[in-house]
């Protein structure tokens, strides 16, 4: 009984750690949101994703040169779907964003939300707990509280950011499935590889390659790049290694809360009541997803 307990507490605890660390990633994207739309006054989307994945590929690489790892060919095809899914739903929001509202692409990208459980039932054969559909659903409406106008209308671009929604999802859950069973440093190698490439050939086909000009632009993308892509999926994949893809999925969700609140400090943005309230909404679903009664039980069941 003694071991079972110490067990139970050690998977919490860890499950914890887990969750905290992926917050500490909102945050992250949350600032990089104020910094990223202030430099794309200056550069055009592909070429700017270019430089960020380019470098969180190298310093990947670099990490993986010091710790001495060899890439197991098993892992170049999960590698490969992964850094395509990641590819795609970058490339989804930006042509979306340009044919639709902010607060539209903001809703919509946020249906990955959504998706995640409904996926993982048909993809991982996982059946999401009570409290966290309840937790979706409400993160959902303030999601929408948030992001959307009174006025609603459907366009391509809101097409496209659903795509980038579906495609967000598909990586989370095959995130899931592989995060497990490779070496995640060199798993994230070659996710940062692939979406590197695929933004190559996108500035090619539909931009113009831009050298960065300007402290902002450049401490940007040294901040996108290190700590927004290079680290941030490093870490997403080790919390998914303990946490089911719905709980990821409602966690980072706090992105657009945190996204906000850095929009306000550095860009003296306001936000109305149904701001607050989609907030308020967002933060209450997460911490509904933390209610664990099973523990209160004593009994330890793992969701996912």
């Amino acid at each position: 009984m003694t071991m079972q307990i110490k067990s139970r507490r050690s998977s919490i605890g860890e499950a914890r750690r887990a969750e905290l660390a992926l917050i500490g990633i909102t945050v992250i994207w949350g600032l990089t949101f104020s910094l990223v739309k202030k430099s794309l006054e200056v550069i055009t989307p592909f070429a700017f994703m270019t430089y960020r994945f380019g470098l969180a590929a190298l310093v990947m690489a670099l990490l993986i040169r010091v710790k001495r790892r060899k890439v197991d060919r098993n892992m170049l095809g999960p590698g490969v779907l992964l850094g395509t899914l990641l590819y795609a739903a970058y490339s989804f929001q930006t042509f979306g964003l340009q044919r639709t509202s902010a607060g539209n692409a903001g809703f919509i990208t946020g249906l990955f939300v959504v998706f995640v459980p409904i996926l993982s039932a048909l993809i991982l054969k996982q059946r999401p707990e009570l409290r966290s559909i309840v937790a979706v659903a409400i993160a959902t409406a303030g999601l929408a509280s948030l992001s959307l106008q009174w006025r609603l209308s459907v366009n391509w671009g809101d097409i496209l950011v659903l795509c980038c929604a579906l495609t967000y999802s598909l990586h989370i859950i095959y995130l899931s499935r592989y995060s497990r069973r490779y070496d995640l440093v060199l798993l994230t190698l070659l996710q940062m590889i692939v979406v590197t490439v695929g933004m190559v050939f996108s500035t090619a086909l539909f931009e113009d390659f831009i050298l960065p000009r300007g402290a902002l632009l450049w401490f940007t993308i040294v901040i996108c790049g290190i700590f927004a892509s290079a680290l941030a999926f490093w870490v997403q994949a080790n919390a998914q290694r303990v946490l089911s893809p719905v709980r990821t999925a409602v966690v980072l969700i706090m992105e657009p809360v945190f996204s906000v609140f850095f929009g306000m400090l550095l860009l003296g943005e306001r936000l109305s009541w149904r701001g607050w309230l989609g907030c308020a909404l967002i933060l209450a679903a997460m911490l509904i997803s933390e209610i664990r009664p099973e523990y209160l039980r004593g009994r330890e069941v793992r969701e996912g």
